[in-house]
């Protein structure tokens, strides 16, 4: 459908006029059924719920009648007979005529304390019992199925303290049918959104009630329906008006405009065609001429106007762009052909400059390629900035690393007294861009590399020099603790001094070792090892630092059958014994569990504890270089940072690796060593 419209201008034509033509129309199709309608049943809603509003308020006033004529009887005086054994047939005619008088299926009733009916309306309820429990207060109402009862209490007139009983008036709500609508048309009925009873006609409109008022639009029809005020407070009018009846007009339009649109529609087809041909035939001749053009590259074909409107001058201007095109596509060719030339040797100049190592190279190799791509010889480097010269220049600025800033390091003569267009003067700044970058990365390289060398050989030399003095005073210490004549005081600020110590040479050194790496001079010392016994010697080891904190160093080798591997075993015992002193400094209790395993290619060393753990976005941090991670445990436990990553580096090194897991803090830590059986070991 798309491909249709946007491959033709006629159809796109074809689609405006008919869009154009039939929109009018069916707006006011759309507005007819969907606006009007809507119109049309917030009104009837309106309206309904106007009468419901109504029939509530009569209703609540008739009810609320009754309840005033019951009181009114109760304050009579002829209610002291209820005093005499033989009831007096005055209020039994009283009560009779009462009934009478309101015309409807009304019970009126005296009930003594007793529970008992004295006189009534109906004579078969006499000496019946009456359920006293409803009757809670001197005066009230109340509603049991579609019954509605209203009371009031009986006091003797003199003695207004004296209780003779109650009168009682039962009326069926059948009665009230009489004040809904009854139509054809337009259904009424009063419901029990409790218990589902129903009053007057009944129809199945699946009514969902949730709240005091609402209109709704259901498939058939319009629904309005609100809660009748108290005593009725647990019923509803609810009007049904059937909406055909209710939108019969504005069907009957809707039809209407159906019928006339097939008319309409066949004018708005029949005039779209005929002026849309008449718009794209002179278009359509534009464009045979223009592919004849494109097939047989004749641009001397000149096409003749025949009108003297927009596409008379289209034509017109085509034919000057034919005329146009050919002379420019002559001149763009030989552009093209100077640019790919001038294109290929400036990649061919960087592809040259880029391969030098020094600053002078740069500048030398740099002038020999644009002297060779410019055919022109008189080129010379200049140092200084001020020197003055009637030539054109491309002068060069390198980076000072140290100040972040640029800095004047040479200029270029060009041996040109001009340049002829801001072009070649861009051309020749893009090779002076590309001399400076080069010779930035020179510097850079060697700045790097000079620093690289200054700070391995200052760890190097300051770490040597830190052991002896540290080994000095850690024999002293050790010294002093034997010798018996100190405090315990004395003894315990020794200690301090030799842990302090050994905490310092240790750190030592890592950083020594970590220097080694990075400067390439450490090496693994194959051999073949047993690994079984490495693994359990670490754990030997570290078994009495386990011990004093109560934990279970718990050693599984189950899983392994060969034990014989090529590795350098002081750096595997390094990595294992670092691991597991971490695992044994961050738990507090529980087990430590150090697990020997393989599979068909790689040794795997596991140490699992249930310590402090680690949190998902610290676990790759921990090996990068003195990095450690707040926790509870540090301040008994404090380090260099540097024995993961030195584990981390030394595992690279056996061709193996290092990884943690752990579920997050609080839920422990595993600490996986792993390496190939059949390893590319930096020997």
């Amino acid at each position: 459908m798309f491909d249709f419209v946007r491959k033709s201008l006629r159809n796109k034509l074809l689609v405006v006029f008919i869009g154009i033509g039939f929109l009018p129309f069916l707006t006011l199709l759309i507005y007819a059924i969907f606006l009007s309608e809507a119109k049309i049943v917030n009104n009837i809603i309106g309206e309904q719920l106007d009468r419901t509003k109504s029939v509530s308020k009569f209703l609540n006033n008739h009810l609320t009648s009754l309840s005033k004529e019951v009181s009114f009887l109760s304050s009579l005086d002829l209610m002291d007979d209820m005093l005499v054994d033989d009831i007096d047939k005055r209020i039994s005619r009283l009560l009779n005529q009462k009934a009478n008088d309101m015309g409807q299926q009304i019970k009126l009733m005296t009930v003594n304390m007793q529970a008992m009916i004295t006189s009534s309306s109906d004579k078969e309820s006499i000496h019946k019992e009456f359920n006293l429990n409803k009757l809670t207060e001197n005066s009230g109402d109340y509603i049991e199925a579609k019954t509605f009862y209203t009371y009031s209490k009986i006091y003797a007139s003199f003695d207004k303290k004296k209780e003779l009983g109650y009168i009682v008036l039962e009326f069926n709500l059948e009665n009230l049918d009489i004040y809904l609508t009854h139509d054809n048309n337009i259904h009424a009925y009063m419901l029990n959104h409790k218990n589902g009873l129903i009053i007057g006609e009944h129809l199945s409109l699946n009514l969902y009630i949730d709240k005091d008022e609402e209109g709704i639009l259901g498939s058939s029809e319009v629904i309005v329906y609100k809660r009748i005020a108290a005593p009725m407070h647990d019923w509803y009018i609810v009007y049904a008006v059937d909406k055909s009846y209710a939108l019969a007009y504005l069907y009957d339009f809707i039809r209407f405009m159906l019928y006339v649109s097939v008319l309409i529609f066949a004018f708005i087809i029949y005039a779209s065609f005929y002026y849309a041909r008449g718009i794209v035939k002179p278009i359509e001749e534009l464009t045979a001429v223009a592919d004849e053009i494109v097939n047989t590259k004749n641009y001397s074909i000149q096409l003749e106007t025949t009108s003297k409107d927009e596409i008379s001058i289209l034509t017109q201007s085509f034919n000057k762009m034919i005329k146009t095109t050919s002379v420019s596509l002559i001149k763009l060719e030989n552009e093209n052909r100077l640019r790919l030339e001038r294109f290929t040797q400036l990649i061919k100049v960087f592809n040259t400059i880029i391969q030098t190592k020094s600053e002078e190279e740069c500048v030398k190799v740099s002038i020999e390629e644009i002297s060779t791509l410019t055919s022109n010889k008189d080129l010379y480097f200049i140092e200084e900035n001020s020197w003055a010269i009637d030539r054109e220049l491309i002068k060069l600025y390198v980076s000072d690393f140290e100040k972040n800033e640029k800095v004047y390091f040479g200029s270029i003569a060009l041996g040109i007294e001009k340049f002829e267009d801001k072009k070649e003067r861009d051309f020749y700044n893009a090779i002076a861009s590309m001399i400076t970058l080069q010779l930035d990365k020179i510097r850079l390289i060697k700045r790097t590399l000079s620093v690289s060398d200054a700070k391995s050989a200052f760890i190097s030399s300051m770490s040597h020099e830190l052991r002896t003095p540290l080994n000095a005073i850690i024999g002293f210490a050790q010294f002093l603790i034997t010798y018996e004549e100190l405090t315990d005081d004395q003894i315990e600020t020794v200690g301090n001094i030799e842990s302090s110590a050994q905490y310092l040479l240790e750190m030592i050194n890592e950083i020594l070792d970590i220097a080694k790496i990075e400067a390439g001079k450490m090496e693994a010392q194959i051999q073949s090892v047993d690994i079984l016994r490495i693994v359990q010697a670490s754990c030997n080891m570290l078994s009495p630092l386990a011990s004093e904190k109560d934990l279970n160093l718990l050693f599984n080798h189950d899983k392994i059958e060969n034990t014989i591997y090529d590795t350098d075993p002081k750096m595997f015992q390094q990595i294992v014994l670092n691991l597991l002193s971490n695992s044994i400094k961050f738990t507090k209790e529980g087990n430590i569990v150090v697990e020997l395993y393989e599979d068909d290619k790689t040794l795997y060393v596991s140490i699992k504890d249930n310590g402090i753990g680690i949190s998902s976005e610290d676990l790759d941090r921990l090996f990068t270089d003195f990095t450690q991670v707040e926790n509870v445990m540090q301040k008994t436990h404090k380090g260099t940072g540097l024995g993961l990553s030195l584990s981390k580096k030394m595992a690279k090194i056996l061709g193996g690796d290092v990884i943690l897991k752990s579920e997050g803090s609080g839920l422990g830590t595993e600490s996986i060593f792993s390496i190939k059986k059949v390893s590319n070991v930096k020997v």
